[in-house]
């Protein structure tokens, strides 16, 4: 055979296996992009059902008919419909409230398997109110002559009328669109294969020339020259192949950079983080630093200082990979600077920060918390630079450090002139400190729940007697079981001391108290001015969180809070200052013994004049409005109440105000 016949055989074998693959490929993707979409349209058709139910519960307080007729009219595909079944009380338990065709009837049945499930799951679940999930099943009974066919169902608990919502499709329904779409789609590849081979015949002869190119240029390649090419002339399969041996030479070579650029910052960090913590008579020290990605932008330090003191230093860059790994080192060798010529904390802080902001990046920081270990006054001085303030346990009870109440709290690089408060506290004999960025209480689980502070708290309090060697792990081994995963989005760095024995007493009139710890409830106000970048809204999300806490909300209303509190800054940023970082959203939060308050300052003309209005779930999911939106929505459903103003010279004010129950 003739090398000729050789090669249109070889095309005609490659064309034919490229359409059985991208014919399967493409019918497989299809039929998963469709299983996607149709389970979304599914869920949304309940969630849409059992927004119905709420409006109706709020203006009528019972189901009308008009409701039912409603719900009557939604579809799902050809066959598909919403189902609604009462779950309570026993004796109704499993009666359809509404059907197309057998409403009235009781389907908590064995010839009902799937109900019986859905049922179980949500009494199993404690009948939770928006209690959702996933239910596929065979259709069992006969069904305009369908039984036996698979279903796709969504079902979801509506609690204050004891109902199941349950949307349900046939699987060969959705599926149709992607068996069409594989026979047309073969068709188009089969009729392009054969006019490719058709052309290839024509042309063989000038696909020696490239080959011998290609030939050539793998062998160059092998002995290391990355810089050589082929020159592309013909657009046939073998131009194409040149084209991409061309292009995949381009990204060898910029993955290598890449993989260099990553190496340098790997080595940047490992050698600017402490290899091991500093050995000190009283003390134990133990630190663990996790990057979520090949190069973190977590970071701590031991800065060893004069009179038998020692720095203490744990922070978070914004960005991660090689620009946040630039931007630790930067601030690690600028606070380092910074020590060997401050004696205070918040000295050191001012200092970094004069530096890093000229040095970083427009919309990065650091947030950074500087301690200072006196172990001949036996105090702990320090001071916050917007990090997760730190926890002290003490004789079994965990609280946070107490925090101050007139320095800045803004990250490092953010302003020029920034003025951050020491704050100092009495170390006693078995006290165990514990520091961390927020990677650890931010870990969410499968409901995407936070593992949150006072987890964190309780975590340390179960293991503050633990060998402190293992402590890091311990609390990133609970985090973990509450997540259910080991692979972490951020990064995780704990550090812990142990304090075993104390030099000397020290003047507690000085000292901030044990009560100022343990009952750090004092009502106050707090201000912040965010520049309009998002991101920032996490500054007032926190504060808003810390003054909820120490007023004694629950762990809930303090989440709910904090998205309220976030969602309204985004709005304040987003539409209030359309992104303008010059402009500056202000918050003002106050509390007092009945309720917190918070107010959020931008200067648009209004935007949330029409926050009142519910989203038409309708029009998002086809398209036809804005998929986002639910922001002011939500915040209502979260809050007490909320107020909007636009105000003289002020612009546009946001009041949200929970009350203290």
């Amino acid at each position: 055979m003739t090398l000729r016949a050789k090669l249109i055989l070889m095309a005609l074998l490659e064309i034919i296996l490229t359409v059985s693959i991208v014919g399967a490929v493409i019918y497989h993707e299809s039929r998963k992009e469709i299983e996607i979409l149709a389970r979304d349209l599914i869920r949304a058709r309940t969630e849409f059902a059992y927004a119905l139910c709420e409006r109706y519960d709020e203006q009528h307080h019972q189901a009308t008919r008009e409701l039912k007729d409603e719900i009557h009219k939604v579809r799902i595909a050809a066959d598909g419909y919403i189902a609604v079944i009462q779950n309570a009380p026993a004796e109704q338990k499993g009666v359809l409230v509404i059907h197309p065709i057998d409403e009235g009837r009781n389907i908590n049945t064995p010839e009902f398997p799937h109900i019986q499930e859905i049922i179980q799951s949500i009494d199993a679940a404690g009948q939770s109110d928006r209690y959702a999930g996933y239910k596929d099943f065979i259709q069992t009974t006969e069904a305009r002559g369908r039984q036996g066919e698979k279903k796709i169902g969504y079902y979801m608990y509506y609690k204050p009328w004891d109902w199941i919502l349950l949307s349900t499709a046939y699987e060969s329904d959705i599926f149709g669109r992607a068996d069409a779409v594989k026979g047309r789609t073969i068709v188009a590849i089969a009729f392009i294969g054969l006019a490719a081979i058709f052309l290839m015949t024509l042309s063989i002869r000038k696909m020696f020339g490239p080959l011998r190119q290609l030939t050539e240029l793998t062998h160059k390649v092998a002995e290391g020259n990355l810089d050589a090419s082929i020159v592309v002339e013909s657009k046939d399969e073998i131009g194409a192949l040149a084209r991409s041996f061309n292009f995949m030479l381009r990204s060898i070579k910029q993955n290598l950079r890449i993989s260099q650029e990553f190496d340098i910052a790997r080595r940047m960090q490992s050698e600017m983080l402490p290899k091991t913590a500093p050995q000190i008579p009283g003390l134990r020290i133990e630190a663990c630093s996790l990057p979520a990605t090949e190069v973190g932008g977590d970071f701590y330090d031991f800065l060893p200082l004069d009179g038998n003191r020692l720095g203490i230093v744990i922070g978070d860059v914004s960005g991660k990979g090689v620009s946040g790994a630039m931007v630790m080192t930067g601030a690690l060798s600028a606070i380092r600077f910074a020590a060997e010529e401050n004696q205070t904390t918040n000295e050191i802080l001012q200092r970094s920060n004069r530096r890093l902001v000229n040095d970083i990046q427009v919309n990065m920081f650091v947030a950074v918390f500087c301690g200072i270990l006196d172990l001949e006054k036996n105090v702990l001085y320090y001071s916050n630079a917007g990090q997760t303030m730190p926890m002290l346990c003490r004789q079994g009870r965990v609280s946070f450090l107490p925090q101050s109440e007139n320095g800045d709290r803004f990250p490092l690089g953010i302003r020029p002139q920034v003025k951050f408060e020491q704050m100092q506290i009495a170390l006693q004999p078995g006290d165990l400190l514990v520091f961390y960025t927020d990677g650890i209480v931010d870990m969410v689980n499968g409901a995407v729940e936070p593992f949150g502070f006072e987890r964190l708290q309780e975590s340390i309090q179960k293991h503050a007697n633990s060998s402190l060697h293992d402590l890091p792990q311990r609390l990133i081994a609970d985090a973990e079981t509450y997540t259910g995963v080991k692979d972490h989005i951020d990064d995780l760095t704990l550090m812990v001391v142990k304090v075993d024995e104390l030099n000397a007493p020290v003047n507690s009139e000085t000292m901030v108290s044990d009560k100022a710890i343990q009952d750090n409830e004092t009502p106050g106000e707090v201000r912040l001015s965010l520049p309009s970048c998002l991101g920032y809204e996490r500054m007032a999300m926190d504060a808003a969180a810390a003054m909820a806490r120490m007023m004694g909300f629950s762990a809930a209303r303090i989440e709910d809070l904090r998205t309220a509190v976030s969602e309204t800054c985004i709005n304040a940023i987003e539409h209030g200052n359309k992104l303008n970082a010059a402009s500056r959203v202000d918050v003002l939060i106050r509390s007092n013994p009945q309720a917190l308050t918070v107010q959020v300052f931008d200067n648009g003309p209004g935007f949330a004049s029409a926050a009142h209005a519910v989203p038409q779930l309708e029009k998002k999911i086809r398209g036809e409005d804005d998929p986002r939106g639910w922001g002011l929505f939500l915040v209502e459903k979260l809050v007490d109440q909320i107020e909007f103003k636009t105000m003289p010279k002020l612009g546009h004010v946001t009041t949200l105000m929970m009350k203290l129950a």
